[in-house]
């Protein structure tokens, strides 16, 4: 009796012994930089990593590359060689750097992903390879990840404190009106920077999710589908403008936006039904409606042209085209605002002031709808987009938005309902 209690205290020990050797050689962060042609700023990025980390903070450094044609890989790889990275520094600290080739260049986030899913760290943080993101803000992200183990730790432009240098005036009104978009069309509205690249969150908030989005964003997809879950902590930081190489902001970055939107729409709705299973539902599918809304604006145009054309030929008047073209506009926004009220959201309130009051924020939403859309083509033209694509970008960006807008405001809808 006595020897099996003896046994079960040593093997108990040897238990305890082996947890304390791993949690010592275990990796307490890592740290996932996607790169593309990013050899100027590479060597001196991980370097000031480097002397940013905390020295009892076990630390690994994946840079994923994208068979970058200058090269970038291949500094990296002889920068640690030279330097010894891939060993133990002394008793409390662990510093390794490893470079993930990638033989074809299918998109930033899936980088990321793939960096991820190379990565051993029990905390995972995720920034760009342009100066951007400073390398000062890591102490304190890793003050905060070991204060809250279940707390997604956000590099902020837009909090308190936060802002942006050196950013050309389109690039910063398509990111606030991205921020926006995403912030009320998701329901993440108390995340001031959901659309960050410079983010930090534990491992195992990560297990569950499905990325499919393809990961565009990976903040965002987490903030949806783990808000209820965790706890986010914003630390503002002043966002500068890449001083070398070049931004990565084009057309299939526009594109991949606005389906992930879509997808992180429909998980929402998905969501709420199944957490509001005994609710009675009052209207129709979101797709259904976004189907007869679209619909509705279609006709309008036919409405528009018609009387646009028949006030100016002579057939019901001979009025100035202008005046015509006026009254055509008039009358179709009309129309319009009818057809959604009645068919698209089945509003059955009619009394005179709040049909009034609502015509109203139809016209103000149609409005800014169209300031939107001429706003957008103008900023992806000069940008160097041809004008169809960036009309087609433009008009389904407003279009969107009005759905939207018209649905929360104006007919008192929820979003995700």
């Amino acid at each position: 009796m006595r020897d099996q209690k003896a046994a079960e205290i040593f093997q108990s020990h040897q238990e305890n012994e082996t947890s304390r050797i791993e949690e010592m050689f275990s990796t307490f962060l890592s740290i996932v930089i996607p790169t593309y042609n990013e050899s100027e700023n590479i060597i001196r990025l991980v370097t000031e990593i480097v002397n940013r980390v905390p020295k009892d903070a076990r630390t690994e450094i994946l840079i994923v590359d994208d068979n970058s044609p200058d090269g970038t890989s291949s500094l990296v790889e002889k920068f640690v060689l030279e330097n010894n990275f891939d060993i133990i520094h002394n008793e409390s600290r662990t510093l390794t750097i490893k470079v993930i080739r990638r033989q074809r260049r299918d998109g930033l986030m899936c980088a990321v992903l793939d960096g991820i899913k190379t990565s051993r760290g029990k905390n995972i943080l995720v920034m760009d390879a342009d100066f951007s993101h400073p390398p000062q803000l890591i102490p304190r992200i890793i003050s905060e990840l070991k204060h809250e183990s279940n707390c997604v730790v956000i590099g902020s432009r837009y909090a308190k404190g936060g802002t942006t240098v050196g950013v050309p005036l389109k690039r910063l009104i398509i990111s606030f009106g991205a921020t926006g978009i995403a912030r009320y069309g998701l329901n993440v509205k108390e995340v001031r920077d959901p659309m960050s690249g410079f983010f930090a969150v534990p491992r195992h908030v990560l297990k569950d999710i499905e990325f499919n989005t393809q990961g565009f964003k990976i903040l965002l997809e987490i903030l949806v589908k783990k808000q209820r879950h965790v706890t986010v902590k914003e630390i503002p930081y002043t966002f500068t403008d890449r001083k070398y190489g070049h931004s990565k902001l084009d057309l299939k970055v526009f594109v991949d936006y606005t389906r992930a939107i879509w997808s992180l729409y429909k998980y929402g709705r998905r969501s709420q039904k199944r957490l509001e299973t005994s609710e009675h539902r009052g209207s129709v599918l979101f797709l259904s409606k976004a189907a007869r809304f679209f619909t509705v604006g279609a006709t309008g145009l036919v409405v528009n042209f018609l009387v646009s054309f028949l006030l100016s030929n002579g057939t019901l008047a001979n009025f100035w085209y202008v005046q015509a073209t006026a009254i055509g506009i008039a009358i179709s926004i009309t129309t319009n605002f009818i057809l959604n009220k009645i068919w698209t959201f089945e509003d059955k309130k009619f009394s005179v002031l709040y049909t009034l009051k609502q015509y109203g924020l139809f016209l103000l939403f149609s409005s800014l709808g169209i300031s939107i859309q001429l706003s957008l083509v103008y900023l992806l033209v000069e940008s160097g987009m041809s004008y169809n694509i960036s009309l087609v970008c433009a008009v389904a960006a407003a279009s969107i938005s009005n759905f939207i807008l018209n649905k929360k405001w104006t007919f008192r809808e929820k979003v995700w309902g």
